[in-house]
């Protein structure tokens, strides 16, 4: 089982509130004061309206921001954010609205994206089926399922020549990632065949039935891809927030503290025992890390890329 630097966050945090900002029909919800959002929470086809929630500017999801574990769909002509935890597969509208954007198939019961280019804003990427914005994007494998990396904001499973990759997917065996696809798939792409089907533009393999995968598959479009979405457990940069004591909330992860002038201060702290600098929100932070993740040279999240040819592995330039 793969230890991470948050392992001893409180089980509560399940139910910590997500990154981004929802999207609710106003004439449902009351007046809450406590909340709001910002228009450049809810996306280049998103509002604040008067209720402090994100609305939609048109009945697609394209350009609407979800938070972590959100995914949006058509309900009654109007796109909102609602929980993914059905699988992230949406049914269409009671009035059968169903995305018309660029990467729309009729009747398919999908109102999601279906690849990056549905997606409206500087650095927003279909993470599955739903558009998120780089704030919402990974930045390190420990935001990822174990036996994952962090490329370029998207949690990819790591490869060998002794480990596949899921069925559509290929090994960039230079990398150790899984960022190859075979056949490109899609109304411009080739037809899927041997029992596969269509799903974030790879031929992968159906969901079950009740809309499920095996392993640590997330079922998008009705097809089972890598769950590409992050796991957010805190939200204020730079302070315990819901983190364990001796602990601080970086990049949306709880990281154990350390002081770089003190020997072996990351002894205890598993296989993140090494004191790294981290900057994070244009400040410096020293946390338990390890050789392989909270690499500074790039960052998706914050916009940070790399020089051409090479690709942000878990902070790293490769």
């Amino acid at each position: 089982m793969k230890l991470r630097p948050f392992a001893f966050v409180a089980a509560a945090l399940a139910v910590a509130p997500l990154a981004g900002c929802p999207i609710y029909d106003s004439s449902e919800i009351p007046v809450d004061p406590a909340y709001s959002c910002n228009d450049v929470d809810c996306g280049p086809n998103g509002y604040c309206d008067a209720y402090g929630y994100c609305a939609s500017t048109n009945g697609s999801c394209a350009g609407i921001y979800c938070g972590s574990g959100q995914e949006c769909r058509i309900e009654n002509g109007t796109a909102r954010c609602t929980s993914s935890t059905d699988g992230g597969r949406p049914d269409s509208g009671k009035d059968g609205s169903t995305d018309t954007g660029p990467d729309a198939k009729p009747d398919s019961g999908f109102s999601g994206c279906r690849s990056n280019s549905a997606c409206v804003g500087d650095g927003a990427k279909c993470l599955n089926g739903s558009c998120t914005a780089p704030a919402d994007q990974c930045s390190d494998a420990t935001q990822c399922a174990a036996g994952s990396a962090c490329v370029e904001g998207v949690c990819t499973p790591t490869c060998s020549a002794n480990k596949a990759c899921p069925t559509g997917y290929a090994c960039d065996l230079d990398k150790g990632v899984c960022t190859n696809n075979p056949a490109v798939c899609g109304p411009t792409g080739a037809t899927c065949s041997g029992g596969t089907t269509c799903a974030a533009e790879h031929c992968v393999t159906p969901c079950n039935a009740d809309k499920t995968c095996a392993g640590d598959l997330v079922c998008v479009d009705g097809g089972c891809i890598p769950d590409q979405r992050p796991q957010f457990v805190c939200l204020v940069e730079g302070v315990r927030d819901t983190c364990a004591q001796g602990s601080i909330c970086l990049r949306h992860s709880c990281y154990i503290a350390c002081d770089p002038q003190v020997a072996d201060s990351c002894k205890a702290a598993d296989v993140f025992n090494q004191c790294k600098p981290v900057t994070a929100s244009g400040k410096n932070y020293n946390v338990c890390g390890s050789s392989t993740n909270l690499g500074a040279e790039c960052d998706a999240s914050a916009g940070k890329s790399c020089n051409a040819g090479k690709v942000c592995i878990d902070g790293f330039c490769r």
